[in-house]
């Protein structure tokens, strides 16, 4: 058969290339009718250090089955099918929540991350503990300009979103709530100073032994 081979910056050859077998029960081989150049085979096309043997390049075709392995199910020899650019077994949770690019034999964090305190740290670490394709919403006023974001966090469709909370918008809807006690908000402070302790307010939250100072003049 022809493949597309990478041997260096720039230097993409059409070789002759052994046909390929079934291996295991789980194979098919699939004759491509259709494929492209994807912007992220550029990736290796500038910078690729110069080899003596290639190395395969591309990811993206439609093809049909020409054959499938006995424990091969839902395809048969025949069937016209598309590959896109990442594999899936279509079985784990994130297939069957669509997130086919996060296919499993990794592990699990939590859906919804709220970050409140504004600091770089703490933005990376919600990306370290939100699940792939889950939301992290900042709430903290930011205190660094650039978001780690980087492939990875991109590779993992993960949601950043958040602003600046327009409480004026609520006072009607959430203040009843509130007046009859169905609401606590209050929960979140877990000091309460006088006028004159202020400045001890200040240096509690600043060094992490308070969460939120309620001043009572």
């Amino acid at each position: 058969m022809r493949a597309t081979l990478i041997y260096g910056a720039g230097d993409v050859r059409i070789e002759d290339v052994p046909d390929p077998s079934l291996r295991e029960p789980t194979d098919a081989i699939v004759r491509v009718v259709r494929s492209c150049i994807c912007g992220s085979d550029l990736w290796p096309y500038a910078p690729r250090e110069a080899t003596q043997q290639g190395d395969r390049i591309g990811h993206e075709f439609l093809g049909v089955v020409e054959e499938a392995g006995r424990d091969v199910s839902g395809l048969k020899a025949g069937d016209l099918v598309v590959a896109p650019f990442v594999w899936a077994d279509n079985t784990c949770d994130f297939c069957r929540e669509g997130l086919q690019t996060s296919c499993r034999h990794g592990g699990d964090g939590t859906h919804t991350v709220l970050e409140c305190v504004g600091l770089k740290p703490a933005i990376e670490t919600a990306f370290a503990v939100v699940r792939n394709g889950g939301t992290v919403s900042r709430v903290g006023a930011p205190q660094y300009r650039d978001v780690p974001a980087d492939f990875g966090v991109f590779f993992r469709n993960i949601t950043l979103t958040g602003g600046v909370a327009p409480a004026r918008a609520y006072i009607e809807e959430l203040l009843p709530d509130v007046l009859a006690g169905r609401v606590e908000p209050g929960k979140v402070f877990d000091r309460t100073v006088g006028l004159d302790q202020v400045p001890d307010g200040y240096r509690a939250m600043a060094d992490r032994s308070a969460l939120k100072v309620l001043i009572q003049p």
